[in-house]
């Protein structure tokens, strides 16, 4: 990706520090309980505004909440994650329901106990073909714009390829390839029958690399 986000990072990195500097100056004895609620709140505040810029970073490199999610799980499958780990993938408050969406599309993300502090895990590398392909996944891929909607879709389907019609649809655009297009020009490693005709029928994409 080329698009700079030195200043999402640099807010970022404020907000930590002036959190450290909240903490810093908290009295370590005698501490009285309005103190310590005043600097859990101004502590909170600058947590607030960190989850803001990781948010702003995630939304320009990787799209949604839910595609960050998916394609972290699916480069640790098998793996145990912690729950503060996807929250900081998703970076919304809302990281749980957007793992209850993707079960829903058919992931086998499993959670490792009870409680909030319970683990998850991928229980399976990628969806079976039928499930990636079907109509079902298709209409349950979101996003604000094409590309984000693309992106998300080749990242439940991959390995598996995509018709220009299923890209067509949801794309919700003619101008598909351009997105296409857009999508390779950032990184993401798209392949077309071009690259491999053996394994990619004609007018196929897949998204070969779940790395960008």
């Amino acid at each position: 990706m080329t698009t700079s986000h030195g200043k999402q990072l640099e807010r970022l990195e404020r907000s930590l520090k002036e959190a450290l500097a909240i903490v810093q100056a908290t009295p370590r004895q005698d501490l009285r309980a309005q103190e310590w609620l005043e600097t859990a709140a101004q502590v909170g505040t600058r947590l607030s505004e960190s989850r803001d810029a990781l948010a702003e970073v995630r939304q320009d490199v990787v799209g949604g909440a839910r595609t960050a999610l998916l394609l972290y799980f699916r480069s640790h499958s098998g793996e145990t994650l912690h729950p503060h780990q996807l929250e900081g993938v998703a970076a919304i408050r809302a990281w749980a329901r957007r793992i209850r969406e993707l079960r829903g599309v058919g992931w086998k993300i499993e959670t490792l106990g009870s409680g909030a502090e319970a683990p998850y895990r991928l229980a399976a590398p990628q969806l079976e073909e039928t499930v990636a392909v079907s109509e079902s996944t298709i209409e349950s891929i979101g996003g604000k714009n094409p590309g984000e909607r693309l992106i998300e879709y080749l990242v439940h389907i991959s390995p598996w390829p995509a018709s220009p019609q299923q890209l067509e649809r949801v794309a919700k655009t003619p101008t598909w390839r351009q997105e296409i297009r857009e999508l390779i020009g950032q990184g993401w490693l798209i392949q077309s029958h071009d690259d491999v005709p053996q394994e990619i029928p004609a007018g196929h994409f897949r998204l070969a690399n779940l790395e960008a």
